[in-house]
């Protein structure tokens, strides 16, 4: 009997640990696509911006 709750343990421990590692991993992949999520996002608000600045210069060319 001992040896039966024995093994348990240690499943129980291994799925524990497994669990706490998907976890974190899948903490870490959020954080990372969030921070280059809000990079691409500012480098698009940027872009849109010389896009615009483009547009109107050549709006103001054609005058």
């Amino acid at each position: 009997m001992y040896w039966l709750v024995k093994q348990d343990k240690k499943k129980y421990m291994w799925g524990v640990i497994v669990v706490t590692v998907v976890a974190i991993f899948g903490l870490v992949v959020s954080q990372r696509a969030s921070k280059i999520a809000m990079e691409n996002y500012k480098q698009h608000q940027i872009d849109a911006r010389e896009i615009e600045a483009e547009n109107k210069a050549d709006s103001l060319k054609q005058n």
